[in-house]
Parts: C-alpha cells; sequence; structure tokens
C-alpha cells in the first residue's frame, strides 16, 4: 500500500507546473490524490475527519468502510508535525499514515521522532 500511495502522490505532485509547487498547493495535491485512491480502492473518502469527541485538530483525509469503521487515515505536512501524529492518534483507525514531502530530507528525519507505534511514514520527494 505505501508504495502505492507514493507512486500516486508523487505522480499528483509531477502534474504541477513548475512555478507552482509548494508547500500547500503540494498538501492538497497529495489529499486530491489520496481521495481518488480511496475512492478506487473501495472507501468512502472523508476530507477532514475529526472524532467528534476530541475538538482538536483533524486529519487530512480518512477511508471509511462503512458509517463507523475507519479503515486508513492520513496527515501530510511537508516535515512530520507533532499536530499530525496527535490527530492520527486521536482516531481509531486500522492503518495510519503521516506524508512528509520537503526536499530537506535531513530535516524529515529529525522530525521522525515524533512518530509512534501504529503510525508509518511515507516520505515523498523527488530530485
Amino acid at each position: 500500500m505505501k508504495e502505492e500511495i507514493k507512486k500516486i502522490a508523487l505522480s499528483a505532485i509531477r502534474a504541477i507546473p513548475q512555478g507552482q509547487r509548494r508547500d500547500p498547493v503540494i498538501k492538497e495535491t497529495i489529499k486530491c490524490a489520496l481521495y481518488g485512491f480511496l475512492k478506487n480502492n473501495g472507501y468512502r473518502p472523508v476530507p477532514c475527519f475529526r472524532d467528534p469527541r476530541f475538538p482538536e485538530g483533524p486529519v487530512d483525509i480518512a477511508g471509511m468502510a462503512d458509517d463507523y469503521t475507519i479503515e486508513v487515515a492520513f496527515c501530510s505536512n511537508p516535515t512530520i508535525e507533532l499536530k499530525d501524529i496527535k490527530s492520527l492518534e486521536r482516531i481509531e483507525s486500522k492503518k495510519k499514515f503521516v506524508i512528509s514531502f520537503s526536499p530537506n530530507e535531513k530535516k524529515v528525519q529529525m522530525s521522525s521522532f515524533f512518530l509512534k507505534p501504529g503510525i508509518e511514514h511515507i516520505y515523498i520527494y523527488e530530485k
């Protein structure tokens, strides 16, 4: 699943005109690509999914099997951010992914100390 997600996200990022490849554009493009990925894999994509018991930040997108079961959840940012990890921890999901896309690989590696068990990391960057 990780390699397929990485491939789909990279393809979507490559389609962005070079002059428009800024972090907010890349983040939204990844969410769009994940929406299509989830839909194509039989999930019900829900952008900005938040557990109603917690008012804090949502995950970027969740893939639901039915009205109550979250199969997979994603957050993305240039580096791994604590707020994303906390958002992923607040929901019950079988699979959880944080996606980073900064060209500064060393900074991404340094931020990896935020990762927790059960949350997988996908680094998407192409030189």
